[in-house]
Protein backbone atom coordinates (compact mmCIF):
# COMPACT_ATOMS: atom_id res chain seq x y z
CA UNK A 1 0.00 0.00 0.00
CA UNK A 2 0.73 3.34 -0.81
CA UNK A 3 -0.32 6.49 0.46
CA UNK A 4 -2.31 7.26 -2.24
CA UNK A 5 -4.26 4.14 -2.38
CA UNK A 6 -4.15 0.05 -2.53
CA UNK A 7 -1.63 -1.08 -4.99
CA UNK A 8 -2.74 -2.42 -8.16
CA UNK A 9 -1.80 -6.13 -8.47
CA UNK A 10 -3.33 -7.48 -11.90
CA UNK A 11 -0.07 -7.42 -13.44
CA UNK A 12 1.09 -9.91 -10.97
CA UNK A 13 -1.26 -13.05 -12.29
CA UNK A 14 0.01 -15.92 -14.38
CA UNK A 15 -1.38 -16.78 -17.73
CA UNK A 16 -1.54 -20.65 -17.55
CA UNK A 17 -2.45 -20.95 -21.00
CA UNK A 18 0.01 -19.56 -22.96
CA UNK A 19 2.98 -22.27 -24.08
CA UNK A 20 5.96 -22.12 -23.17
CA UNK A 21 8.37 -20.13 -24.89
CA UNK A 22 11.30 -23.13 -26.18
CA UNK A 23 8.18 -25.87 -26.75
CA UNK A 24 7.96 -25.58 -30.62
CA UNK A 25 11.77 -25.53 -31.38
CA UNK A 26 12.18 -28.52 -29.01
CA UNK A 27 9.60 -30.50 -30.70
CA UNK A 28 11.09 -29.55 -34.46
CA UNK A 29 14.83 -30.94 -33.22
CA UNK A 30 13.37 -34.14 -31.66
CA UNK A 31 11.08 -34.43 -35.06
CA UNK A 32 14.06 -33.94 -37.33
CA UNK A 33 16.06 -36.82 -35.14
CA UNK A 34 13.35 -39.46 -35.33
CA UNK A 35 13.13 -38.75 -39.37
CA UNK A 36 17.60 -39.02 -39.77
CA UNK A 37 17.28 -42.35 -38.03
CA UNK A 38 14.56 -44.04 -39.86
CA UNK A 39 16.51 -42.54 -42.82
CA UNK A 40 19.25 -44.32 -41.88
CA UNK A 41 17.80 -47.46 -40.75
CA UNK A 42 16.39 -47.80 -44.28
CA UNK A 43 19.56 -47.52 -45.95
CA UNK A 44 21.22 -49.78 -43.67
CA UNK A 45 18.21 -52.41 -44.64
CA UNK A 46 18.34 -51.59 -48.49
CA UNK A 47 22.36 -52.02 -48.35
CA UNK A 48 21.97 -55.38 -46.87
CA UNK A 49 19.49 -56.51 -49.16
CA UNK A 50 21.50 -55.74 -51.99
CA UNK A 51 24.04 -57.09 -50.61
CA UNK A 52 23.71 -59.85 -48.25
CA UNK A 53 26.39 -61.24 -46.27
CA UNK A 54 29.01 -64.11 -47.62
CA UNK A 55 28.26 -67.66 -46.52
CA UNK A 56 31.60 -69.67 -46.03
CA UNK A 57 32.01 -72.94 -48.32
CA UNK A 58 33.63 -75.26 -48.65
CA UNK A 59 34.92 -76.65 -52.65
CA UNK A 60 36.72 -79.26 -54.90
CA UNK A 61 38.08 -78.97 -57.66
CA UNK A 62 35.86 -80.85 -61.03
CA UNK A 63 38.65 -83.48 -62.21
CA UNK A 64 38.55 -84.27 -66.10
CA UNK A 65 37.51 -87.54 -66.53
CA UNK A 66 37.87 -88.85 -70.51
CA UNK A 67 36.29 -92.12 -71.21
CA UNK A 68 32.72 -91.67 -69.97
CA UNK A 69 30.04 -93.05 -72.26
CA UNK A 70 27.71 -90.01 -73.34
CA UNK A 71 30.50 -87.64 -72.76
CA UNK A 72 32.52 -87.90 -76.00
CA UNK A 73 33.09 -91.57 -75.81
CA UNK A 74 31.09 -94.61 -77.00
CA UNK A 75 31.49 -98.63 -76.01
CA UNK A 76 32.87 -100.54 -78.76
CA UNK A 77 33.72 -103.13 -77.22
CA UNK A 78 33.18 -105.23 -73.86
CA UNK A 79 35.43 -107.95 -72.30
CA UNK A 80 35.40 -110.35 -69.50
CA UNK A 81 38.36 -111.29 -67.07
CA UNK A 82 39.69 -111.00 -63.28
CA UNK A 83 41.81 -108.73 -61.54
CA UNK A 84 45.11 -109.84 -60.84
CA UNK A 85 48.59 -108.00 -59.38
CA UNK A 86 51.33 -107.25 -61.33
CA UNK A 87 53.71 -107.64 -58.73
CA UNK A 88 53.27 -111.82 -57.14
CA UNK A 89 54.85 -114.50 -55.71
CA UNK A 90 54.77 -117.64 -53.90
CA UNK A 91 57.68 -117.26 -51.06
CA UNK A 92 59.41 -120.29 -50.31
CA UNK A 93 62.87 -120.97 -48.65
CA UNK A 94 66.17 -121.27 -49.96
CA UNK A 95 66.76 -124.48 -48.14
CA UNK A 96 65.53 -127.65 -46.67
CA UNK A 97 64.05 -127.50 -43.07
CA UNK A 98 61.08 -127.49 -41.29
CA UNK A 99 58.92 -124.60 -40.33
CA UNK A 100 59.23 -123.64 -37.26
CA UNK A 101 57.54 -120.37 -36.87
CA UNK A 102 55.06 -118.37 -38.91
CA UNK A 103 54.29 -114.82 -38.27
CA UNK A 104 51.84 -114.03 -41.05
CA UNK A 105 47.53 -115.00 -41.65
CA UNK A 106 45.78 -114.38 -45.08
CA UNK A 107 45.77 -110.08 -45.33
CA UNK A 108 48.76 -109.52 -43.49
CA UNK A 109 50.14 -106.34 -44.68
CA UNK A 110 54.06 -106.59 -44.75
CA UNK A 111 57.23 -104.60 -45.62
CA UNK A 112 60.00 -105.17 -47.72
CA UNK A 113 62.43 -107.76 -46.05
CA UNK A 114 60.17 -108.37 -43.09
CA UNK A 115 60.70 -112.31 -41.57
CA UNK A 116 57.51 -114.30 -42.23
CA UNK A 117 58.68 -117.55 -40.77
CA UNK A 118 61.55 -119.41 -39.35
CA UNK A 119 62.98 -123.12 -40.24
CA UNK A 120 64.56 -124.83 -37.23
CA UNK A 121 67.94 -123.61 -37.67
CA UNK A 122 69.66 -124.93 -34.02
CA UNK A 123 72.76 -126.68 -36.52
CA UNK A 124 72.80 -123.68 -38.46
CA UNK A 125 73.44 -121.33 -35.22
CA UNK A 126 75.46 -123.80 -33.84
CA UNK A 127 77.87 -123.79 -36.61
CA UNK A 128 77.57 -119.90 -36.76
CA UNK A 129 78.73 -119.83 -33.08
CA UNK A 130 81.41 -122.43 -33.51
CA UNK A 131 82.82 -120.30 -36.58
CA UNK A 132 82.84 -117.15 -34.32
CA UNK A 133 84.95 -118.92 -31.84
CA UNK A 134 86.90 -120.47 -34.13
CA UNK A 135 87.67 -116.56 -35.64
CA UNK A 136 88.46 -115.54 -32.40
CA UNK A 137 91.16 -118.49 -31.62
CA UNK A 138 92.39 -117.61 -34.93
CA UNK A 139 92.94 -113.33 -33.64
CA UNK A 140 94.34 -114.27 -30.57
CA UNK A 141 97.06 -116.69 -32.23
CA UNK A 142 97.28 -113.65 -35.01
CA UNK A 143 98.58 -111.45 -32.13
CA UNK A 144 100.69 -113.88 -30.50
CA UNK A 145 102.89 -114.32 -33.65
CA UNK A 146 102.95 -110.55 -34.10
CA UNK A 147 104.55 -110.12 -30.24
CA UNK A 148 106.96 -112.82 -31.33
CA UNK A 149 108.01 -111.24 -34.33
CA UNK A 150 108.75 -108.00 -32.51
CA UNK A 151 110.75 -109.90 -29.87
CA UNK A 152 112.96 -111.32 -32.80
CA UNK A 153 112.96 -108.09 -34.54
CA UNK A 154 114.70 -106.40 -31.67
CA UNK A 155 116.66 -109.49 -31.53
CA UNK A 156 117.80 -109.35 -34.45
CA UNK A 157 118.66 -105.80 -34.31
CA UNK A 158 121.12 -105.86 -31.48
CA UNK A 159 122.73 -109.02 -33.06
CA UNK A 160 123.65 -106.58 -35.75
CA UNK A 161 125.16 -103.72 -33.81
CA UNK A 162 127.04 -106.60 -31.63
CA UNK A 163 128.33 -108.15 -34.80
CA UNK A 164 129.49 -104.68 -36.11
CA UNK A 165 131.36 -104.08 -32.99
CA UNK A 166 133.04 -108.15 -32.78
CA UNK A 167 130.82 -108.36 -29.78
CA UNK A 168 128.90 -111.40 -31.42
CA UNK A 169 129.95 -113.98 -33.98
CA UNK A 170 128.77 -114.53 -37.19
CA UNK A 171 127.07 -117.70 -36.64
CA UNK A 172 124.71 -116.28 -33.78
CA UNK A 173 123.97 -112.98 -36.17
CA UNK A 174 122.49 -115.87 -38.56
CA UNK A 175 120.66 -117.38 -36.04
CA UNK A 176 119.10 -114.19 -35.05
CA UNK A 177 117.83 -113.44 -38.35
CA UNK A 178 116.30 -116.55 -39.47
CA UNK A 179 114.85 -117.04 -36.15
CA UNK A 180 113.11 -113.20 -36.90
CA UNK A 181 112.23 -114.56 -40.61
CA UNK A 182 110.92 -117.26 -38.87
CA UNK A 183 108.89 -114.83 -36.54
CA UNK A 184 107.50 -113.00 -40.17
CA UNK A 185 106.35 -116.06 -41.89
CA UNK A 186 104.16 -117.14 -38.51
CA UNK A 187 102.58 -113.62 -38.87
CA UNK A 188 101.62 -113.87 -42.55
CA UNK A 189 100.16 -117.66 -41.23
CA UNK A 190 98.23 -116.15 -38.61
CA UNK A 191 96.82 -113.21 -40.93
CA UNK A 192 95.75 -116.00 -43.67
CA UNK A 193 94.26 -118.29 -40.89
CA UNK A 194 92.18 -115.33 -39.58
CA UNK A 195 90.78 -114.26 -43.15
CA UNK A 196 89.79 -118.07 -43.71
CA UNK A 197 88.42 -118.32 -39.91
CA UNK A 198 86.39 -115.02 -41.34
CA UNK A 199 85.28 -116.22 -44.45
CA UNK A 200 83.87 -119.24 -42.67
CA UNK A 201 81.79 -117.26 -40.25
CA UNK A 202 80.35 -115.32 -43.28
CA UNK A 203 79.30 -118.90 -44.75
CA UNK A 204 77.95 -119.64 -41.60
CA UNK A 205 76.03 -116.57 -41.49
CA UNK A 206 74.71 -117.29 -44.74
CA UNK A 207 73.33 -120.53 -43.97
CA UNK A 208 71.74 -118.89 -40.34
CA UNK A 209 70.42 -116.28 -42.67
CA UNK A 210 68.37 -118.77 -44.74
CA UNK A 211 66.86 -120.04 -41.98
CA UNK A 212 64.67 -117.06 -42.10
CA UNK A 213 61.93 -116.42 -45.10
CA UNK A 214 61.55 -113.04 -45.90
CA UNK A 215 59.06 -110.68 -47.57
CA UNK A 216 60.76 -110.05 -51.13
CA UNK A 217 58.62 -106.94 -51.72
CA UNK A 218 55.83 -104.95 -49.75
CA UNK A 219 52.38 -106.55 -49.75
CA UNK A 220 50.09 -108.07 -48.55
CA UNK A 221 49.56 -112.09 -47.61
CA UNK A 222 46.94 -113.87 -50.01
CA UNK A 223 47.15 -116.87 -48.80
CA UNK A 224 48.67 -119.67 -46.17
CA UNK A 225 50.80 -122.59 -48.38
CA UNK A 226 52.27 -124.25 -45.25
CA UNK A 227 52.29 -124.36 -40.92
CA UNK A 228 53.93 -124.96 -38.48
CA UNK A 229 55.74 -128.05 -38.59
CA UNK A 230 55.67 -129.12 -41.78
CA UNK A 231 58.75 -129.64 -43.95
CA UNK A 232 59.36 -127.17 -46.96
CA UNK A 233 62.02 -126.77 -49.55
CA UNK A 234 62.57 -124.88 -53.24
CA UNK A 235 61.51 -128.16 -55.05
CA UNK A 236 58.38 -129.61 -53.47
CA UNK A 237 58.14 -133.27 -53.34
CA UNK A 238 55.40 -135.06 -55.88
CA UNK A 239 53.93 -136.76 -53.13
CA UNK A 240 52.72 -133.63 -51.50
CA UNK A 241 54.74 -134.13 -48.16
CA UNK A 242 57.20 -131.40 -49.03
CA UNK A 243 55.71 -127.91 -49.49
CA UNK A 244 56.96 -125.53 -51.98
CA UNK A 245 56.52 -122.20 -50.42
CA UNK A 246 54.90 -121.22 -47.23
CA UNK A 247 52.92 -117.97 -48.56
CA UNK A 248 51.37 -116.35 -51.89
CA UNK A 249 51.63 -112.28 -51.44
CA UNK A 250 51.42 -109.51 -53.87
CA UNK A 251 51.34 -105.76 -54.19
CA UNK A 252 47.96 -104.28 -53.92
CA UNK A 253 49.40 -101.61 -55.23
CA UNK A 254 50.10 -102.98 -58.69
CA UNK A 255 46.72 -104.33 -59.09
CA UNK A 256 45.41 -104.54 -62.99
CA UNK A 257 42.93 -106.30 -64.95
CA UNK A 258 43.28 -109.08 -67.59
CA UNK A 259 40.58 -108.92 -69.96
CA UNK A 260 40.15 -111.83 -72.39
CA UNK A 261 39.28 -110.11 -76.08
CA UNK A 262 38.06 -112.09 -78.83
CA UNK A 263 40.94 -111.81 -81.44
CA UNK A 264 38.50 -111.03 -84.13
CA UNK A 265 38.33 -107.40 -82.28
CA UNK A 266 41.51 -106.98 -81.28
CA UNK A 267 42.35 -104.63 -83.66
CA UNK A 268 39.79 -102.34 -81.89
CA UNK A 269 42.02 -102.12 -78.92
CA UNK A 270 45.12 -100.28 -78.59
CA UNK A 271 47.31 -98.81 -76.01
CA UNK A 272 46.20 -95.70 -73.99
CA UNK A 273 42.73 -96.79 -75.32
CA UNK A 274 40.23 -95.68 -72.23
CA UNK A 275 38.23 -98.27 -70.15
CA UNK A 276 35.74 -98.52 -67.73
CA UNK A 277 35.99 -101.47 -65.71
CA UNK A 278 33.06 -103.10 -63.61
CA UNK A 279 33.46 -105.19 -60.72
CA UNK A 280 30.92 -108.42 -60.43
CA UNK A 281 31.03 -107.59 -56.39
CA UNK A 282 29.83 -103.48 -57.29
CA UNK A 283 27.93 -103.78 -60.07
CA UNK A 284 26.75 -100.68 -59.76
CA UNK A 285 30.04 -98.48 -59.59
CA UNK A 286 32.73 -98.10 -62.95
CA UNK A 287 36.07 -97.67 -62.58
CA UNK A 288 37.90 -95.58 -65.06
CA UNK A 289 41.13 -97.18 -66.33
CA UNK A 290 43.14 -97.40 -69.83
CA UNK A 291 44.51 -99.73 -71.77
CA UNK A 292 48.14 -100.98 -70.76
CA UNK A 293 49.24 -103.64 -72.60
CA UNK A 294 48.23 -106.01 -75.30
CA UNK A 295 49.95 -109.22 -74.62
CA UNK A 296 51.38 -109.89 -78.42
CA UNK A 297 50.45 -113.67 -78.42
CA UNK A 298 46.99 -115.24 -78.58
CA UNK A 299 45.43 -118.62 -76.70
CA UNK A 300 44.32 -121.14 -79.39
CA UNK A 301 41.75 -122.98 -77.53
CA UNK A 302 39.76 -119.77 -76.62
CA UNK A 303 40.53 -117.57 -79.88
CA UNK A 304 40.90 -114.67 -77.27
CA UNK A 305 44.07 -112.14 -76.88
CA UNK A 306 44.75 -111.20 -73.28
CA UNK A 307 44.80 -107.06 -72.78
CA UNK A 308 46.11 -105.87 -69.58
CA UNK A 309 43.68 -102.72 -68.12
CA UNK A 310 45.39 -100.53 -65.67
CA UNK A 311 43.00 -98.37 -62.77
CA UNK A 312 42.97 -94.78 -63.30
CA UNK A 313 43.01 -94.77 -59.73
CA UNK A 314 43.03 -97.92 -56.83
CA UNK A 315 40.15 -98.50 -54.37
CA UNK A 316 40.65 -100.58 -51.20
CA UNK A 317 37.54 -102.05 -52.64
CA UNK A 318 39.33 -103.88 -55.31
CA UNK A 319 40.64 -107.06 -54.15
CA UNK A 320 42.90 -109.74 -56.40
CA UNK A 321 40.65 -112.53 -58.33
CA UNK A 322 37.56 -110.50 -58.28
CA UNK A 323 35.75 -110.83 -61.75
CA UNK A 324 35.32 -107.74 -63.98
CA UNK A 325 33.95 -106.61 -67.31
CA UNK A 326 35.49 -104.13 -69.16
CA UNK A 327 34.23 -101.81 -71.62
CA UNK A 328 36.59 -100.16 -74.24
CA UNK A 329 35.92 -96.94 -74.97
CA UNK A 330 36.47 -94.69 -78.20
CA UNK A 331 36.47 -90.93 -78.37
CA UNK A 332 33.11 -89.51 -80.62
CA UNK A 333 34.03 -87.29 -83.56
CA UNK A 334 33.40 -83.63 -82.79
CA UNK A 335 30.29 -82.86 -84.21
CA UNK A 336 30.06 -79.77 -86.96
CA UNK A 337 28.02 -76.84 -86.96
CA UNK A 338 27.67 -73.89 -89.35
CA UNK A 339 29.51 -71.92 -86.83
CA UNK A 340 32.46 -73.93 -87.39
CA UNK A 341 33.66 -77.48 -85.22
CA UNK A 342 32.27 -77.84 -81.83
CA UNK A 343 34.18 -80.19 -79.62
CA UNK A 344 32.22 -82.86 -76.97
CA UNK A 345 32.42 -81.44 -73.87
CA UNK A 346 34.13 -83.73 -71.62
CA UNK A 347 33.14 -85.18 -68.17
CA UNK A 348 34.22 -84.35 -64.89
CA UNK A 349 34.32 -86.35 -61.59
CA UNK A 350 32.98 -84.38 -58.30
CA UNK A 351 32.83 -85.50 -54.84
CA UNK A 352 29.68 -86.96 -54.23
CA UNK A 353 28.94 -84.77 -51.45
CA UNK A 354 28.86 -81.63 -53.98
CA UNK A 355 24.85 -83.27 -55.22
CA UNK A 356 21.88 -81.65 -53.71
CA UNK A 357 18.33 -82.38 -54.73
CA UNK A 358 16.10 -79.21 -55.20
CA UNK A 359 12.55 -79.49 -56.78
CA UNK A 360 13.22 -83.18 -57.29
CA UNK A 361 16.76 -83.03 -59.30
CA UNK A 362 20.07 -83.18 -59.02
CA UNK A 363 22.16 -80.17 -58.70
CA UNK A 364 25.36 -78.60 -57.73
CA UNK A 365 26.53 -75.23 -56.63
CA UNK A 366 29.22 -73.80 -59.17
CA UNK A 367 31.19 -70.71 -57.44
CA UNK A 368 30.89 -68.00 -60.18
CA UNK A 369 32.15 -64.26 -59.28
CA UNK A 370 31.66 -64.98 -55.47
CA UNK A 371 28.49 -66.38 -55.62
CA UNK A 372 26.82 -70.09 -55.78
CA UNK A 373 25.24 -70.53 -59.13
CA UNK A 374 23.42 -73.74 -59.01
CA UNK A 375 23.43 -76.31 -62.14
CA UNK A 376 21.17 -79.03 -63.01
CA UNK A 377 23.37 -82.46 -63.13
CA UNK A 378 23.05 -86.44 -63.92
CA UNK A 379 25.16 -87.79 -61.90
CA UNK A 380 26.51 -91.82 -62.15
CA UNK A 381 28.54 -93.61 -59.39
CA UNK A 382 32.18 -93.72 -59.69
CA UNK A 383 34.99 -95.27 -57.61
CA UNK A 384 34.62 -94.74 -53.64
CA UNK A 385 32.70 -91.26 -52.95
CA UNK A 386 33.09 -89.94 -56.02
CA UNK A 387 30.31 -89.82 -59.08
CA UNK A 388 30.55 -88.61 -62.92
CA UNK A 389 29.25 -86.13 -64.52
CA UNK A 390 28.47 -86.02 -68.23
CA UNK A 391 27.23 -82.27 -68.83
CA UNK A 392 26.69 -79.15 -67.36
CA UNK A 393 30.26 -79.15 -65.33
CA UNK A 394 33.56 -77.97 -67.13
CA UNK A 395 37.07 -79.33 -65.63
CA UNK A 396 38.66 -77.39 -63.10
CA UNK A 397 35.61 -75.70 -62.09
CA UNK A 398 34.51 -75.35 -58.13
CA UNK A 399 31.72 -77.24 -56.60
CA UNK A 400 30.40 -76.55 -52.91
CA UNK A 401 30.84 -79.69 -51.32
CA UNK A 402 30.30 -78.10 -47.60
CA UNK A 403 27.40 -75.39 -46.42
CA UNK A 404 24.65 -73.66 -44.56
CA UNK A 405 21.43 -74.95 -45.13
CA UNK A 406 20.37 -71.44 -46.48
CA UNK A 407 22.61 -71.68 -49.19
CA UNK A 408 20.79 -70.72 -52.27
CA UNK A 409 21.16 -69.92 -55.49
CA UNK A 410 23.12 -66.33 -56.58
CA UNK A 411 23.82 -66.52 -52.52
CA UNK A 412 27.17 -64.40 -51.80
CA UNK A 413 29.61 -67.51 -50.99
CA UNK A 414 33.55 -66.97 -48.97
CA UNK A 415 35.63 -70.12 -49.95
CA UNK A 416 36.98 -71.88 -46.58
Amino acid sequence: MTADGPADLSGLKIDRDAPPPETGRLRRVLLWGAVTVLALGGAVLAYRAANPASVPVAVARAEPLGGVPGAGATEILTANGYVVARQRASVSTEVAGRLNQLFVEEGSRVRKGQVLGVLQNADQKSALASAHAALASAEAREAEAAANARETSLARGRAQQLHAKGLVSQAELDQAVASDDVARARVKSAEAEVRSTAARVESAQVDYDKTFIRAPFAGAVLRKEAEVGEIVSPIPSSGGLTRGAIVTMANLATLEVEADVNEGYVSRVHEGMRAEITLDAYPDERFPGHVRQIVPTADRQKATVLVKVAFDRLDARVLPEMGIKTSFLADSPATGSAAGTTAVAAAVAIPKRAVREADGRAVVYVVEGGRAVMRGVSPRPLAGDRVAVSAGLAPGELVIVEAPSTLGDKSRVRVK
